[in-house]
């Protein structure tokens, strides 16, 4: 991760740098001015602020309006990206106390600075990079042993003031609480890191995500926040990553990206996910600007032929509008059937309305396998669905509780290593509004039925019980 930041930046670097010096002159040029003693320690905070801020905001894109939430406080102390969010404060630390010999208007600053740069990062669009509590954790330790270092050195020479800015220093640390609670949680969407949560990824997983993304889009787009994601209920993990364009000009958008291991089989990426195409969209050599069903399939067979030749075995293609006029575009799917089953390999390519890629789902697998018979028909199948629901919800709601179900077709599925055939289910659910006595469907949802033994599940793989 450390060297991947710093990758190709020699220029930008070169600059922050030049602007910390100025900015570090400057800091000594007013203290001077002001006949302050401590103009050397005020130039140094300068410089090395700057220089902090200058790297932290590296390479920003569009803000995600999210932050990590990790609960696993000594994983940092573990990962390269972590020790080096703690080392880069220290002389912060180190030189704010330096310079106003106060320590709790120093102590406050450090603990505000992280949080801040956190919350910058996830609200303001070209600041915009993954927004972590780990990040601001190591920031904040590493910013408290520069002051301690700096509080014993000055304490032996009995330089600091302990008592000067006290009560200005605990009305900016209740303001910032304040505000925290009261704006900036509001405008967050938090993800919880737990021992369930997210993770640094080693180089082998690394390299797994650039080769997969290499093979949808060869090198048009860079790779940055990458983490691993266990499963739920599942002994396997998911590598989740960001991609940008390296097309100059075009880094305010980004798309998001997951790979399944370590098995490999199952790769997404989604570059949009608004009705209006951005900068991000995959163009394709040679496709032309779609208006129908019919074009947009000739532009994903395009990009199809060039990046996954493979799909030329498939049996089964069939295209879908997204939205109800297809404002999203088109996604178009590729199945490989057999006997009325279908196989576990597949690819799905969305095509937006520029007619470039706005999303790739790819699933790895056999384009034949050998199944024991089912013994659940579809029928079965919804039952087993509707069953399984209405007995995880409370009595009172499962009375009033209306499912649409329906079993959509059969699906080979690696369980154990045996191949099983499983029931594909949608599962959509009707409300009826009392004001306007209308009644709505919800978005809809797949759940898989064990053909042999009548288990329910979720397509994540979370068990929901038996039919």
């Amino acid at each position: 991760m450390f060297t991947a930041i710093f990758q190709h930046q020699v220029g930008y670097l070169t600059a922050c740098t030049l602007t910390a010096l100025i900015l570090g002159g400057a800091a000594w040029a007013l203290a001077r001015r002001l006949a302050n003693p401590h103009g050397m320690w005020w130039a140094g905070l300068a410089f090395t602020l700057t220089g902090v801020l200058g790297v932290t905001f590296m390479d920003g894109g569009r803000a995600s309006g999210s932050c990590v939430l990790n609960h696993l406080l000594a994983e940092p102390f573990h990962t390269t990206q972590g020790l080096w969010n703690l080392l880069m404060m220290v002389p912060v630390g180190a030189l704010a106390l330096l310079a106003v010999r106060r320590p709790l208007p120093a102590l406050v600053g450090v603990v505000v600075l992280p949080p801040g740069i956190e919350f910058t990062q996830a609200t303001v669009d070209g600041l915009g990079r993954v927004c972590d509590s780990s990040d601001a954790e190591m920031n904040i330790i590493g910013g408290l042993v520069g002051l301690g270092i700096a509080a014993t050195v000055l304490t032996v020479r009995s330089s600091l003031d302990w008592q000067a800015g006290l009560k200005s220093a605990l009305i900016a640390f209740a303001a910032f609480l304040l505000l925290g609670e009261g704006v900036a949680r509001p405008m967050l969407d938090f993800t919880n890191m737990d021992g369930t949560g997210l993770s640094a990824v080693d180089s082998d997983q690394e390299r797994a995500v650039e080769t997969a993304v290499k093979e949808a889009f060869g090198d048009h787009y860079e790779i940055s926040g990458m983490y691993q994601q266990p499963c739920v209920g599942l002994p396997c993990k998911n590598i989740i990553f960001q991609l940008t364009s390296r097309e100059k000009g075009q880094g305010q958008d980004f798309g998001n990206g997951s790979l399944s291991w370590p098995d490999k089989k199952h790769l997404n990426l989604l570059l949009e996910s608004g009705d209006h195409p951005t900068n991000m969209g995959y163009p394709v050599t040679g496709a032309e600007i779609p208006s129908t069903g019919q074009e947009a399939a000739q532009v994903a067979q395009l990009y199809a032929q060039q990046q996954y030749p493979w799909v030329k075995g498939a049996n089964v293609q069939e295209t879908h509008p997204i939205g109800e006029k297809a404002q999203l575009g088109w996604i178009i799917n590729w199945r490989w059937a057999h006997g009325g089953v279908q196989m576990p390999r597949t690819l799905d390519v969305q095509v937006d309305r520029a007619g470039h890629v706005s999303q790739v789902d790819v699933t790895l697998g056999p384009t034949r396998v050998k199944l024991p018979k089912a013994e659940l028909d579809a029928k079965q199948a919804e039952n087993a669905v509707t069953k399984a629901l209405t007995a995880h919800l409370p009595a009172d709601d499962a009375a009033d509780a209306a499912f649409q179900v329906k079993a959509v077709t059969v699906k080979a599925v690696d369980q154990d290593g045996n191949w099983v055939p499983h029931w594909l289910v949608n599962v959509t659910s009707d409300s009826t509004q009392q004001d306007d006595e209308m009644q709505t469907s919800t978005p809809g949802e797949t759940y898989r039925v064990n053909a042999i033994s009548g288990q329910v599940s979720h397509t994540d793989g979370g068990s929901v019980g038996a039919g």
